[in-house]
């Protein structure tokens, strides 16, 4: 990784840009969110995998062994993904994928003019809901939407909505915890 924050950030955004246009040559906006999912889930992994993370930046290792290393882990992502995953670990390390998978988002909203909207219920969504959803995103935020739904059966009922740095949670969990703060700040 650079030094330079400048250098840095160009390095994140060459990251982001050849992984956006190879998929999207290669597959559209399918093969586009779907490395999107795959690069939230490593991202999500590799908190929790610090050894990954150590070996993937371990300077004592010769940098095609840890481009394989990294390559064979993530052998089930894509192939521009796990093209993309090696360079990165060949370079220095997975430290940044979270700054480019942020970098990916928003040229997946930049330059493909799509917005993606993550919505987590307790069960799946009907046709009717989904256009609601997608109607009102996109009279608010514009472009093309691209629902991303997931279903939580922790939660009790509900709906949070989330599209970049804007949330909605109206879900009965936050909706209760409101209302047991409430309860004790006035007994």
């Amino acid at each position: 990784m650079p030094a330079n924050r400048y250098h840095a950030k160009a390095e994140v955004d060459i990251y982001a840009k050849t992984l956006l246009e190879q998929l999207n040559a290669k597959g559209g906006i399918d093969a586009v969110m779907e490395a999107r999912s795959q690069m939230e889930q490593i991202v999500a992994y590799n908190r929790s995998h610090i050894e990954l993370n150590r070996a993937a930046s371990d300077a004592t290792m010769a940098p095609e062994k840890r481009a394989s290393l990294v390559k064979g882990v993530f052998s089930n992502t894509s192939e521009e993904l796990s093209s993309v995953l090696g360079v990165m670990a060949q370079r220095g390390g997975l430290d940044i994928l979270p700054r480019v998978l942020a970098a990916y988002n928003d040229l997946i909203k930049n330059q493909l003019g799509v917005t993606v909207v993550d919505v987590v219920t307790r069960v799946p969504l009907d046709d009717h809901l989904r256009d609601l959803i997608k109607n009102k995103a996109k009279n608010e935020l514009g472009g093309d939407v691209v629902l991303r739904e997931q279903i939580d059966t922790n939660m009790l009922g509900g709906i949070i909505m989330s599209a970049g740095s804007r949330r909605i949670d109206a879900s009965m969990n936050t909706m209760l915890e409101g209302v047991r703060t409430t309860l004790k700040k006035t007994s």
